[in-house]
């Protein structure tokens, strides 16, 4: 397969580790510039170097996101190096695992910043050249909590997962005769800095998958191969990788038609299901093969 994104420029949030670093990582492999930020210089440093391995440029931009000036900063700087952006990841977060009496309004407050705020913030920056550009892609980590699940002790955190996905469902509908393609992705269980910190403060969830696994669902959406059926969607990670399994037992090489897989499983998978398989037919048949 092609590199799929060769000579683009991306600006990943949160790009030091986990699903942001994978991501990054991933662009890079299909010929992307890629410019990083987050909190940690170190960490940033050092995927930066991994981003140059692929022959392709790559930018740190160190950044405290939960501060407005900081995200003002990070545009700038960012539009310093690359002319353009044709591929923007809102992916910064971090998340408490704590009651609403027990949590103290400062850490709330810092939370929506960084997961809410930030996001709508740094859209509103990288907007106007992407629409003088007359082209573009953002996309939106949200999660599943806030979205599918509504625990307890995580009323804040899954407060700006909604938002996000919001957002997203928004964006793409003030931003379609612009021609700027949005959507948004809702990770489950992902081996990340955050979901061990969950871990720790009690919260029990599944087994976690790797970021590399989710990263090719970034790849996609902001490929040419997504441009004419995915814009304004809200992609379940979680319930996508359910289904995966299920449809790999009836694949037996790489020669299969979707369509055809398609209608074979229509026997095989409850409502739900196969409502899914139908509506992501062209994600799907990319993840198989990839």
């Amino acid at each position: 397969m092609k590199n799929l994104l060769d000579g683009k420029y991306a600006l990943i949030t949160g790009g030091g580790r986990g699903i942001g670093k994978a991501v990054a990582l991933e662009y890079a492999r299909n010929g992307a510039n890629i410019a990083i930020t987050a909190l940690e210089e170190n960490e940033l440093l050092a995927v930066v170097e991994d981003i140059k391995k692929y022959g392709v440029e790559g930018i740190s931009i160190p950044a405290d996101l939960t501060n407005i000036k900081e995200v003002e900063r990070v545009a700038e700087e960012y539009y310093k190096n690359f002319e353009i952006c044709n591929i923007l990841v809102n992916n910064a977060g971090m998340s408490y695992y704590c009651s609403m009496l027990d949590t103290s309004l400062e850490r709330v407050v810092k939370l929506f910043n960084l997961n809410l705020i930030a996001y709508y913030a740094m859209v509103k920056l990288i907007l106007p050249k992407m629409i003088e550009q007359e082209k573009g892609n953002i996309i939106i980590t949200s999660s599943v909590h806030g979205n599918m699940f509504f625990n307890p002790n995580q009323v804040a955190y899954s407060s700006t997962k909604a938002g996000v996905s919001a957002m997203g469902k928004c964006l793409h509908n003030e931003l379609n005769p612009f021609n700027i393609q949005v959507n948004v992705i809702l990770p489950g269980a992902i081996h990340t800095k955050l979901y061990e910190d969950s871990a720790e403060r009690g919260q029990i969830a599944p087994e976690p998958i790797s970021p590399e696994a989710i990263a090719p669902i970034y790849l996609f959406l902001a490929s040419d191969l997504s441009v004419r059926q995915y814009k304004g969607r809200i992609i379940n990670q979680m319930l996508l990788f359910d289904l995966l399994p299920k449809i790999k037992q009836v694949v037996n090489n790489m020669d299969f038609k979707i369509k055809e897989i398609t209608k074979t499983m229509k026997s095989k998978l409850r409502k739900g299901e196969y409502s899914l398989l139908r509506k992501n037919q062209e994600l799907i048949d990319f993840l198989l093969r990839y």
